[in-house]
This record gives structure tokens, C-alpha cells and sequence, in this order.
């Protein structure tokens, strides 16, 4: 993550853009919108997915971070495992929110995610500045689906490590790895282990789903049991007081 702070405006250029839409207006108009903003600092169109993920992964630009737009429609499996193992970010471009299936977008690792039916120069700089810092931008009514989905998930709250739990919050507040590491004051690979052990263990692919799990469960306000150290010496018994000794000191 930038690890810029919140609500601090944006004057240079930050993500090289890739655009894997297979054409239409949808690209055109996104195309539009990015190469006005001052956070994109170039924007290529690719025909298909499988191009846009295969160009930006193979880029090594040390200005600025690449950033893949893709529509959920689109997507075939080949695509979805290419951007599992690039690790890429991408934005999810999906139709019909109130429709959509929570299941498939699930699947599908995403920095953030836009409403292609209402896309807007305001809506997609809200949604790079929030990826820039950390946040995951999510439509309203798509988050709204997510936090009050009737799939209930019978499986068992997961067992997070008392550690894992000083972490829970912090995702939730959308915090990055390298403000997570601040934070507890630890290496930032260690809050990158951290979260992805959360992340496993919640069965999320990507932040986005992990904080709706925690924040539909309500994992960000429980609190872990108190464990013993190993290396502490266990206390002695306590004797039962001697009844004779405590008749005594009555009658002195």
C-alpha cells in the first residue's frame, strides 16, 4: 500500500493503468475518465483479460504501482488463476449489484471493486484513492448485500491467535500492512503473515470479504481468552485455613 493518509489529496500521478475490457462503450468511457485523472500515470487497453493481466504483471516500473481493471462478466477461470498468481490489484468492474453473485466475486481476488452502471470521474478517483491508502472500495449497495446476506455461514468462528485478534480491528479500519506493522510495532512481513493467516482462516480471497465476514460476525469485538505463558511458574495451592488458628483469633 502508498500509505498516504486519509482525506490528504492526491497531486501526482501514482498507478499505471491496464484495461483488460473487451471493447465498447464501457471501455471508452473508462479509458476517458482515467487518462484525465492525476493519479493514473499511463493507461494502456488490452482486448481481453488474460492481455491486461499478462502486460501488467510483466512491468516493472518503480514510479508507480500496476493496476488492473477488469468486468466480473468477463472473467473465465484461466483469468481469475492468472490474477491469483500474479498478485496483481485489480478493480472489479460488475453490472446489476442488487443481483450479482456474492459467491463468484468472492472467488475472485480484487483490490476494489465499481459499480460499471454508475461510473463516474468521482466515483473512480474515490476508488483509487481509497486503494492508494489501503481502504477497499466497494459500492454501497453491494457492501449492503454482503453485510446483510441471508447464506449464513455454518461454519465455526474461526480460532484466531491472541495476536491475530490485536489485527482484527485494524483491518477493519482499513489499514495497510505497513500501518498494521506501525501499529503493533512489528516487521511489516510479520503483519503481512498475519493477515494472511487471518485471511485464510476466514476463507476470504481478499480484504474486501474478510472484513465482511469479521464485521457480520462481529470477530472485531470479541476478545481473545486469557492464555498462560508457558515459561510461568504455576502459583502455589492455597491451604485451607486451619479452624483451630481462626477460633483464636475470635476469642483474642
Amino acid at each position: 500500500m502508498l500509505d498516504r493518509p486519509p482525506g490528504q489529496v492526491w497531486s501526482e500521478a501514482v498507478f499505471n493503468v491496464a484495461l483488460g475490457i473487451g471493447g465498447g462503450h464501457l471501455r471508452t468511457e473508462l479509458e476517458r475518465i482515467l487518462t484525465r485523472l492525476d493519479l493514473v500515470r499511463t493507461v494502456t487497453t488490452h482486448e481481453s483479460p488474460e492481455t491486461a493481466i499478462h502486460s501488467a504483471a510483466g512491468r516493472s516500473d518503480p514510479l508507480g504501482p500496476a493496476l488492473v481493471f477488469l468486468v466480473l462478466d468477463e472473467l473465465r477461470p484461466a483469468a481469475v488463476a492468472m490474477l491469483a498468481e500474479s498478485d496483481l490489484r485489480s478493480v472489479l468492474l460488475v453490472t446489476r449489484t442488487a443481483d450479482v453473485d456474492l459467491a463468484q466475486i468472492a472467488r475472485i481476488p480484487s483490490a476494489g471493486i465499481l459499480d460499471a452502471e454508475d461510473l463516474s470521474p468521482y466515483a473512480v478517483r474515490d476508488c483509487l484513492e481509497r486503494i492508494a491508502i489501503g481502504e477497499l472500495p466497494i459500492p454501497a449497495r453491494l457492501a449492503h448485500r454482503l453485510l446483510t446476506s441471508k447464506t449464513a455461514d455454518t461454519r465455526r468462528p474461526p480460532r484466531l491467535t491472541p495476536r491475530e485478534r490485536e489485527v482484527v480491528p485494524l483491518l477493519v479500519e482499513g489499514m495497510s500492512n505497513k500501518q498494521i506493522a506501525r501499529r503493533l510495532e512489528i516487521s511489516q512481513h510479520g503483519a503481512k503473515r498475519l493477515v494472511g493467516s487471518i485471511m485464510a482462516k476466514l476463507d476470504s480471497p481478499n480484504r474486501t470479504f474478510a472484513v465482511t465476514r469479521i464485521l457480520r460476525e462481529g470477530l472485531h469485538t470479541s476478545r481473545a481468552p486469557r492464555e498462560a505463558h508457558l515459561d510461568e511458574e504455576p502459583l502455589p495451592p492455597v491451604a485451607a485455613p486451619d479452624p483451630y488458628v481462626l477460633e483464636c483469633q475470635h476469642t483474642t
